[in-house]
C-alpha cells in the first residue's frame, strides 16, 4: 500500500503514452484567465532565464496524484485524482500553440498514438463526455453544431475562455520570443511530481483528504524567522514578529489584521494612526492578563473567559472586511524590498519578483536594518489597503467568487450603544478604481510591477492628501508602462531613468491593420478614456472587467467581410483598430457573425455597457469603411489629447 512517486516531463508522458481518465466526481475545468496568465508569464519568465543564463532548469508545477485503471483496452490509462486543471491547461497551451502555426514539440501531447492506424485525444471523461466531444472536434477541425455557442455549456465556457487567454498571450509574445523553442521548452522542462496510488486506495477518501490538508510552512514564515534572528533583543523580536503577523493575512485589511496582534482600543484611534508603526498605540506587551493563574482550563472556560474580554472592550473588530487581495503576501514582500533598496540607493533591482523565490532574493545579509525593513513592510501594507483595488462584493450581493469586483474602499466609523466601529465600505466607481483595473488586467497578474513606483510615490507624506496628484501620477505610471518588459519599466520609472513614450510610436501602432494582433492593452486603455469622459448618469453601468477576446464590428466571415467598401488608399480596414474591440469570450459568441444591425440591437438591448468602444461605434447611423477610418480619428484624438493633458 505505498505510492509510487517519480518526476515527470510531458515528454515522458508522450514517450511512456499515458493517458488520463477525468472521473466522475472531479469538478469541471475551472481556471480562469488570471490563473492561466500567472502560469503563462512564469513559464516565460523561466524559458528567458534559461536562455540569459545558458542553463536548462526545469519548471516544476507540484503534485498530482492518479490510480492505474484497470481498463482492458488500453494499457496506460490512469484516473487523475488531483491534478485535472494543470493536465488540462497544458493540453490547451499545447493546443493553442498548435492553432497558431507553432509545430514545437508540444502538439505530440494533444494526442496519444497507438499505431499507424489509430489515436485519440489523451482525455477522456466518465461523464462530461461533451468536454471530450468537443476537444476533440478543436483537434481535428470537425464542427459540432451544438458547440457553436459555448456559453450554454457549463463544462466548456472556461475552456474556450482558457483558449482564447492563451492565444492572445502567445500572439503578444511573438516579437518578444521564439515562440518554438518556447514550446519545446514547455514540452521538456515542465516537471510533474506523478504520485501513483496503490491498486486498493480509497480513492474517495484520498480525494477528501488531498482537498482538506493542511497548510505547509510558507517561504515568508522562514524569510521572517530569519530577519527576526538579526535582532537580539527578545521584547523587540515580539514586538517586529507582531508587525509582520499584521501585514502578512491578504485576504483581510490592515486595520482588523492589527487588531489580532495589537488589541488596540477604538475609542482612542483615528484611521491616520494606522499610517506608520507608533509603539505607543500598538503596545506589543499590551497582552490581557485575564488568563493569568488559570491553568488546567475546558475548552467551554477558555470561551467564556474569551467572551468576558470582548464585553469588556469598549471596542468591536473591524466589520466588512473580507476581500482578497490581487497578490500574495510574498509578492508585497518583494515590491517592499524593491522599495528598501531604492531608498538605500541601491541601483541595481532584484533578479525578479517570483513568489517561489522569496528565501533566494530576500537573504537577510542584504537588510542592514532589519528594524526599518519591519516598519516599511507596515508603511507598505497601510498604503497597499488605503490606495490600491481589492477584489469585492457589492453590498447586498450573495459572498462569492462570481460576483466579486476590483474596488477601492473607505474605513467607515460609527458608534454604536457606545462601543466606536470601523467597517469598510465600497467606493464609488472612481478613475483611480477603473485605471488600476487596466493595469491589474494588462499586467503581470502575479507581479503586477506598477504597484513599485506607485507605493513608493504615496509613502512620500506631501503626496498622500491630494487625490488628483495622486490619480495624475498613476496615469503617468501607466502612460509609461506600455507593452514591454514591465519589470524593467516599472524600475526605471521609480529611479526616474525614463521619460513618457513619443506619441508619434504611439500612433503608429494604433494605424496598423493588426486585427487580433493588436495588443489588449490599447483597448483597456481607451476604455478608461472613454469612461473618464463618460456622461455616467444615462442609466446603463459600465465596469472595466477581464476581457481577453477582440471582436470585429463589421464581420470577418467570408460571406460579409467582402461587402466592406474599398477605400482605395491601401488600408485593410477590416482589420483596422478602429473596426475592433474587445469583450469576454461570452459577450463575442454571442455576437457571433451576426451582421452590424443585429449586433447594435443586441448591444443597446442590454442593461450594462459590454464595450464603450462598442457605445461609440453603434452611435453611427452605419458602418462602413468610411465610419471606421472617422471612429480611429476620433479614438487616436483621444489618446492624444490624453497623453498631453498627462
Amino acid at each position: 500500500m505505498t505510492f509510487k512517486t517519480k518526476e515527470i516531463t510531458l515528454k515522458e508522458i508522450v514517450n511512456d503514452k499515458l493517458e488520463f481518465l477525468i472521473p466522475v466526481y472531479q469538478r469541471p475545468y475551472v481556471w480562469d484567465e488570471i490563473e492561466i496568465n500567472k502560469l503563462l508569464e512564469d513559464l516565460e519568465h523561466n524559458f528567458k532565464n534559461n536562455i540569459e543564463k545558458k542553463t536548462n532548469t526545469n519548471y516544476f508545477v507540484g503534485n498530482t496524484y492518479v490510480v492505474k485503471s484497470h481498463n482492458p483496452k488500453t494499457e496506460n490509462l490512469f484516473e487523475v485524482i488531483d491534478g485535472q486543471q494543470r493536465f488540462t491547461t497544458f493540453w490547451l497551451i499545447s493546443f493553442c500553440f498548435k492553432k497558431i502555426g507553432i509545430n514545437s514539440d508540444l502538439s505530440n501531447y494533444l494526442e496519444i498514438v497507438y499505431d499507424k492506424s489509430r489515436k485519440d485525444i489523451r482525455f477522456d471523461f466518465d461523464i462530461r463526455k461533451e468536454v471530450y466531444e468537443y476537444l476533440k472536434g478543436l483537434l481535428d477541425g470537425s464542427s459540432d453544431r451544438r458547440f457553436q455557442d459555448v456559453s450554454n455549456f457549463e463544462f466548456l465556457k472556461n475552456i474556450a475562455a482558457g483558449i482564447e487567454t492563451i492565444e492572445g498571450f502567445l500572439k503578444s509574445k511573438a516579437n518578444e520570443i521564439n515562440l518554438l523553442e518556447f514550446g519545446n521548452y514547455i514540452f521538456n522542462n515542465v516537471k510533474f511530481i506523478f504520485n501513483e496510488a496503490p491498486e486498493k486506495t480509497d480513492l474517495n477518501a484520498l480525494f477528501v483528504a488531498l482537498g482538506t490538508s493542511g497548510i505547509q510552512l510558507q517561504q515568508s514564515d522562514i524569510l521572517k524567522a530569519r530577519l527576526l534572528d538579526k535582532i537580539s533583543d527578545k521584547n523587540e523580536r515580539i514586538k517586529y514578529a507582531k508587525i509582520w503577523e499584521a501585514c502578512e493575512n491578504m485576504n483581510n485589511y490592515f486595520e482588523s489584521n492589527v487588531k489580532i496582534s495589537f488589541p488596540y482600543d477604538t475609542s482612542k484611534i483615528k484611521e491616520n494612526y494606522f499610517n506608520e508603526f507608533n509603539e505607543t498605540i500598538f503596545n506589543s506587551k499590551n497582552d490581557n492578563t485575564i488568563f493569568e493563574n488559570k491553568i488546567n482550563l475546558t475548552i467551554d472556560e477558555i470561551l467564556k473567559i474569551e467572551d468576558e474580554i470582548i464585553s469588556n472592550n469598549t471596542t468591536e473588530i473591524v466589520q466588512n472586511s473580507a476581500c482578497r487581495s490581487i497578490i500574495s503576501f510574498n509578492v508585497l514582500l518583494l515590491h517592499t524590498f524593491r522599495i528598501y533598496r531604492i531608498q538605500n540607493r541601491c541601483t541595481e533591482d532584484v533578479e525578479s519578483l517570483d513568489s517561489k523565490k522569496l528565501l533566494e532574493i530576500i537573504q537577510p545579509d542584504k537588510i542592514e536594518n532589519v528594524e526599518g525593513f519591519f516598519l516599511l513592510l507596515w508603511r507598505v501594507r497601510y498604503l497597499f489597503d488605503k490606495y490600491v483595488v481589492k477584489w469585492r462584493n457589492e453590498e447586498g450581493e450573495e459572498i462569492s467568487n462570481e460576483n466579486e469586483k476590483l474596488l477601492l474602499t473607505s474605513i467607515y466609523e460609527s458608534d454604536n450603544d457606545g462601543k466606536k466601529r470601523y467597517s469598510r465600505q465600497n467606493n464609488e466607481n472612481s478613475e483611480m478604481q477603473m485605471l488600476q483595473s487596466v493595469l491589474y488586467f494588462t499586467g503581470i497578474f502575479a507581479q503586477q510591477y506598477w504597484l513599485t513606483p506607485f507605493i513608493n510615490f504615496l509613502l512620500k507624506p506631501e503626496n498622500l492628501d491630494n487625490a488628483d496628484l495622486i490619480l495624475k501620477e498613476l496615469e503617468r505610471i501607466d502612460n509609461i508602462m506600455l507593452p514591454g518588459d514591465k519589470k524593467e519599466i516599472s524600475w526605471k520609472l521609480v529611479n526616474e531613468e525614463i521619460a513618457l513614450p513619443k506619441f508619434e510610436q504611439i500612433k503608429t501602432t494604433l494605424l496598423k491593420s493588426s486585427g487580433t494582433g493588436f495588443s489588449h492593452y490599447w483597448f483597456y486603455k481607451l476604455e478608461y478614456i472613454l469612461w473618464k469622459n463618460w456622461d455616467k448618469e444615462n442609466g446603463k453601468q459600465y465596469r472595466i472587467t477581464s476581457k481577453n477576446s477582440i471582436e470585429h464590428v463589421f464581420p470577418q466571415n467570408e460571406e460579409n467581410k467582402n461587402n466592406l467598401d474599398n477605400l482605395g488608399d491601401g488600408i485593410d480596414w477590416l482589420n483596422a483598430f478602429g473596426n475592433l474591440a474587445l469583450l469576454s469570450v461570452g459577450q463575442n459568441s454571442s455576437y457571433s457573425n451576426q451582421s452590424v444591425v443585429k449586433k447594435r440591437d443586441d448591444f443597446n438591448n442590454k442593461s450594462s455597457y459590454d464595450s464603450l468602444k462598442l457605445a461609440k461605434i453603434y452611435s453611427y447611423d452605419s458602418w462602413n469603411s468610411e465610419q471606421i477610418k472617422l471612429h480611429q480619428e476620433e479614438t487616436i484624438k483621444l489618446f492624444e489629447n490624453h497623453y498631453q493633458n498627462s
